[in-house]
């Protein structure tokens, strides 16, 4: 019964063309999507080129220069400005702190919009991730980014219920419903199986679709075939659970017009209301302190910390003694007084950027507790970090650029208090930035919890009247 089903629904979609116009909107939509995507995602390569550039120049200038001095040949400009100085190359010279896009980035701008891709941390100052934010349109925070992600979690869903809201009702409004009656198959099983055929139908169509935008963007994404195929079948997880519903409603109630509203009421409801709500109750549970208030409270540990100088450098070379060996604290100048105090600035300003953190942490733990109450959620944080776009990433890069500050600046700080000479040999030492993605995507778990989640509502909600 099933293949007959299956034969007569498709000849039914064929001469409808349901299929042809499914397919041709579905492609428009993902490959337009990948296109703006991948533009997104050209741009962040474009800037880090640009940066890459400078910072190479200004190195090859800053080496030739070091190796005049080393030469004894004459270097015009200013000494505080000669790269022999330690802290000259700490603080004029910084390295290049770079977070390149994944092979799989340009499905979705996730927080790449809003976050920076590099930094280049100086040994002057280590607050600088109160500042990862860029300026970006007001309009399109409001809307979101067209890309891969969107259409998935936002449009497709209404093709899905534009494609489903009316099989039974509409048979009862032309009058043919006693005929499907009349056949040896219950008018259960029958919704069920028609369902089920169109379910295939569009997951075929729009897998193949997205399979081939995949290849034409990103080859480089064909590598990791486990990932992929966690992709798809979240996607697939996804619309199963519009199929599911659209069911529900057809045998619940019945009614083309009434089915229609209740399925677009429910994906206002799923994909906008309940995200929006628990975004908003996280902010208001776990308000983010005022960054600008931090700002001045750091000053202030900053100005109350150069009025004590003296005693901090002494305490700082008792417990260094390694540092001060051979050396007058009279030699000493603004830079050997910074680091004596940077370790009770960081003492100091550390509880205010613990609750800086501890809050964002706070927000992000209550949405992945809550993201289970909607599969938009779900969906949208796994392809988040899928591409690796998510806060979790940037959250983690900034963590990742504070360790390599550090190491940075250990590097330079004895060079600094032995007064030696910055030289080629050191530049060539100098500590370098590599970035690495420590986020685990937890892909094959969402998709259990979506096809798990299919299966308890069709339990609970689909059964025979």
């Amino acid at each position: 019964m099933f293949l007959t089903i299956l034969s007569y629904e498709f000849k039914l979609l064929i001469r409808s063309k349901w299929l042809l116009v499914l397919f041709f909107i579905i492609m428009l939509l993902i490959v337009f999507a990948s296109h703006n995507g991948n533009k997104n995602v050209e741009k962040r390569v474009s800037d880090i080129s640009v940066v890459q550039r400078d910072f190479s120049e200004k190195d090859s200038v800053m080496l030739a220069t070091l190796i005049k001095i080393e030469k004894g040949e004459k270097v015009d400009g200013p000494y505080w400005k000669l790269p022999s100085a330690p802290m000259t190359i700490g603080n004029r010279y910084p390295r290049l702190a770079i977070m390149q896009p994944e092979s799989l980035s340009f499905i979705a701008t996730g927080q790449s919009d809003m976050y920076t891709h590099f930094k280049s941390p100086k040994v002057y100052g280590n607050n600088f991730a109160l500042d990862y934010a860029e300026m970006i349109n007001p309009v399109q925070l409001l809307f979101g980014n067209f890309d891969i992600a969107f259409v998935l979690i936002y449009i497709l869903p209404l093709l899905i219920i534009a494609f489903t809201y009316n099989i039974l009702s509409k048979e009862k409004e032309l009058g043919t419903l006693r005929i499907i009656v009349a056949q040896p198959i219950s008018t259960f099983s029958w919704l069920f199986q028609k369902l089920v055929i169109r379910f295939l139908f569009f997951s075929a169509i729009t897998t193949f679709i997205l399979c081939v935008t995949i290849v034409i963007f990103s080859t480089e994404a064909l590598v990791n075939v486990f990932v992929l195929l966690g992709l798809f079948l979240l996607a697939i997880s996804y619309y199963l659970f519009w199929f599911v519903m659209a069911f529900i409603v057809n045998i619940k109630i019945n009614d083309s017009s009434k089915n229609a509203l209740t399925l677009v009421g429910l994906w206002l409801l799923i994909v906008l209301v309940i995200p929006a709500t628990i975004n908003q109750i996280g902010n208001a549970l776990y308000p983010i302190p005022s960054r600008l208030n931090m700002i001045n409270e750091i000053r202030a540990i900053k100005k109350e910390s150069e009025a004590k100088q003296d005693e901090i450098m002494d305490t700082y070379l008792r417990n260094h003694p390694e540092l001060a060996q051979g050396n007058d604290k009279k030699q000493f100048g603004f830079w050997h007084n910074y680091f004596a105090s940077e370790k009770v600035m960081e003492e100091k300003t550390e509880p205010l950027l613990k609750k800086y953190d501890l809050q964002l942490k706070k927000q992000q733990k209550f949405i992945m507790a809550f993201q289970f109450a909607s599969p938009a959620i779900i969906v949208q944080q796994s392809l988040n970090k899928i591409a690796a776009t998510s806060e979790m990433h940037y959250n983690d890069f900034k963590k990742q650029v504070f360790e390599f500050s550090k190491q940075w600046r250990n590097y330079l700080k004895p060079i600094l208090f032995r007064q030696e000479k910055f030289t080629v040999k050191n530049y060539y030492e100098l500590p370098k930035f590599y970035y690495q993605n420590r986020i685990k995507h937890r892909i094959w778990l969402n998709v259990f919890i979506l096809f798990s989640i299919n299966g308890i509502i069709l339990l609970i909600f689909g059964g025979k009247n």
